[in-house]
């Protein structure tokens, strides 16, 4: 439905704990795996977490009831299952996947200079991941007052869509939302605090529990049952995902695609679209729909 990627400002954006760093990675993953280089600034993660995260995928990609959890992998825990999948990572994944470990001091300018000095030496337009907006520092201007919060975010949206247009090149950018949205499906109102992006980004992206579909959330009230839906919906293996299309420049401008949430396996596998057939509580969504 997306259409495919084109070059521009993506913002794939959640709260936390539905799988936002997991589902970026994966897709990340895919897109290394069918020849494209990736680069992936991480701000918060190291290079062997998300690895490691990656390679549990793949043992539960063969196999969900002998998969190996990334902290496991992490922990020393090398059996001949996770060297397997360790093995066919750097073969299909690898070579063409670049992590970059940002930290908290990574800024616009020193993931423009990387960029650039990695489009020189390889004469390749990577897609570019960045994990995440929120703790993206500012670029500093000797002499300029101090920046809010949100005028650093603004300053940097804009930047990375200058730097996608000046390199022809794919951005996704990975952003949290307004926690006061917790209660209300993803919509514009929930990047209010995320600066503009509704206005600069080409395509945004939101992830969403499933469940918020349900009649409760289009009322004002009832906000006890909403939080005990939500806390459920979260205790469930596997959580039950929506992907939410808010703006598409270069398509189909809304829809949803529909994701199975394995957390403890960091893999995200593709549902259809809901329908009457569908039993327990994805039934009842499917009833609490518009």
């Amino acid at each position: 439905k997306a259409g495919g990627l084109y070059a521009g400002l993506y913002v794939l954006a959640a709260l936390s704990s539905l799988g936002k760093t997991s589902f970026a990675l994966q897709l990340a993953d895919q897109l290394a795996a069918a020849g494209t280089d990736v680069i992936y600034f991480s701000l918060e993660q190291s290079k062997l977490e998300l690895i490691s995260k990656s390679i549990a995928r793949i043992t539960a990609q063969a196999d969900k009831n002998q998969a190996i959890n990334s902290l496991a992998i992490r922990g020393g825990y090398y059996s001949n299952r996770v060297q397997a999948a360790a093995a066919e990572y750097k073969q299909k994944i690898g070579e063409r996947f670049t992590v970059v470990e940002g930290n908290f001091n990574c800024d616009i300018s020193f993931i423009g200079d990387y960029v650039r000095r990695y489009i020189q030496k390889t004469q390749a337009r990577p897609v570019v991941f960045i994990d995440y907006l929120q703790i993206l520092q500012p670029a500093e201007e000797p002499g300029k007052a101090r920046q809010t919060v949100r005028e650093a975010i603004d300053n940097a949206v804009t930047a990375l869509k200058r730097l996608s247009r000046e390199l022809d090149i794919t951005i996704i950018l990975i952003s949290s939302v307004n926690r006061s949205n917790y209660l209300t499906p993803i919509d514009f109102e929930s990047l209010k605090e995320s600066g503009g992006i509704e206005y600069t980004a080409d395509v945004i992206w939101g992830l969403q529990l499933q469940c918020l579909n349900a009649d409760i959330f289009d009322k004002v009230n009832n906000i006890k049952e909403k939080r005990a839906m939500i806390k459920q919906a979260k205790t469930e293996e596997p959580r039950k995902i929506e992907l939410v299309c808010l703006k598409n420049r270069f398509g189909i401008a809304s829809f949803s695609c529909y994701f199975e949430y394995f957390a403890a396996k960091d893999l995200f596998e593709e549902m259809p679209a809901l329908d009457d057939d569908w039993t327990g509580s994805t039934k009842q969504i499917k009833a609490g729909r518009k």
